[in-house]
């Protein structure tokens, strides 16, 4: 009996445990320690740079600090804020670790890609550090797996396409997987939410979870970022998110099929502004891109069949560069010579903000009333059919003083 009555009480004691840890957390930490390693430098380079960011909780870091990397691989940061929140370690913009800096930090990073041929893929860099800042740290190994694992996935299929191994196929086809891809790291996620409840770095996790679609998780969200407010009010980050979501939510409504294509009015390649309402009584592709990106560029080829086929049926596209660099702007056009209107955004962050994109290309298909039909994140083969599809049932020829009429920013 005495046996019994230990093995129900000894739970109990654990879970108590991290209660007085809990309430050591809720005081506002103003400075704190953030010390490192980074196991390999850029041969290459004769400085090697490591940067402090806050993250703002909306994909944009802003850098606070930098340090040099010593000659025994070391570096380190003495972090002055107005209240903890999550930052991220930048190691020569190769290798990430992010943290909450409510008590002093120590990591080791791996730093420079040493492979032959370098890749940028999430690798995992465990920060040692507070109770709370362990929720980041099971949080992003979390986030990094899942995405290792739809490589796999990923792979498997491009194996199979390739090989057509029949065994290998029927095995991906029979197998039982008990939790699929997406489910498996939901499932992993909710538990850590679960066991970090009502604690302030779950902001860490409610910026990713509301979306932009009432609806079960947009309500959790929502209701979570009501008690953090309610119960840490240093922590002025809670409210910003909250506001951010609910402007993020009006603005993909405005986004939605049928909805008329927003106005803009961004310069040309010879600094003479222009818009899209200029295309009403055509079908138009508005494709967001960068000189950077290399997804952007592969697409270009896509949009340039679709352009050379349509064009004289009522067919016009329009790109529209989030470049901050205007001469890598002006050079990839020359490169991609685009026989389009050519657009350059004059506030990169905020056309990412009012079209709703995190990542180019991301291409609006806009009808001849100036309303939007479809929205692609990437412009794939299935993209590239489906404009195809609408314009063949859709396209017709286009008035003669249309078609004659000369392009601007040509």
């Amino acid at each position: 009996m005495k046996k019994a009555v230990l093995k129900m009480w000894m739970p109990l004691a654990i879970l108590a445990m991290p209660t007085t840890l809990l309430a050591q957390q809720d005081k506002v930490v103003k400075s704190i320690t953030v010390k490192g390693t980074v196991q390999f430098t850029d041969p290459n380079q004769k400085e090697h740079k490591v940067w402090l960011m806050k993250d703002g909780l909306n994909g944009k870091g802003v850098a606070v600090d930098s340090a040099l990397i010593g000659p025994d691989n070391t570096f380190s940061f003495k972090l002055k804020q107005d209240h903890q929140g999550v930052y991220t370690i930048n190691a020569m913009y190769w290798d990430y670790a992010t943290f909450w800096s409510d008590a002093d930090v120590k990591v080791q990073m791996r730093g420079y890609d040493t492979a032959r041929m370098k890749i940028k893929i999430p690798h995992y860099n465990f920060v040692e550090g507070s109770y709370d800042n362990g929720f980041i740290q099971l949080s992003k190994l979390n986030s990094d797996l899942n995405y290792l694992r739809m490589i796999d996935e990923y792979n498997l299929d491009y194996y199979l396409k390739q090989k057509n191994d029949s065994n290998v196929k029927a095995y991906k086809n029979e197998r039982r997987i008990y939790n699929p891809l997406d489910e498996d790291y939901q499932r992993r996620n909710e538990a850590l939410i679960q066991a970090y409840a009502n604690r302030p770095v779950l902001i860490y996790a409610i910026r990713g979870m509301a979306g932009t679609e009432a609806g079960e998780k947009y309500d959790k969200a929502m209701k979570l970022l009501d008690q953090l407010v309610a119960k840490y009010p240093w922590l002025t980050e809670a409210k910003a998110l909250k506001e951010n979501i609910i402007y993020n939510t009006n603005q993909a409504r405005k986004l939605k099929t049928g909805q008329p294509m927003p106005s803009v009015n961004y310069p040309m390649p010879d600094g003479k502004l222009a818009g899209l309402d200029q295309y009403k009584g055509k079908y138009l592709l508005v494709d967001f891109w960068a000189s950077w990106c290399g997804p952007c560029r592969q697409a270009i080829p896509k949009v340039k069949e679709l352009y050379n086929a349509y064009k004289d049926r009522g067919f016009d596209v329009a790109s529209i560069s989030i470049d901050t660099d205007k001469k890598a702007w002006q050079k990839a056009m020359t490169e991609e010579n685009m026989p389009w209107l050519q657009l350059l955004s004059d506030n990169k962050d905020k056309t990412m903000k009012e079209f709703q994109f995190s990542g180019i290309p991301t291409m609006y298909l806009v009808d001849p009333d100036g309303n939007i039909m479809e929205r692609f994140t990437g412009f794939t083969e299935e993209a590239q059919a489906t404009v195809k599809n609408i314009l063949e049932k859709g396209a017709k020829a286009a008035p003669k003083k249309v078609m004659s009429a000369p392009m601007m920013g040509f």
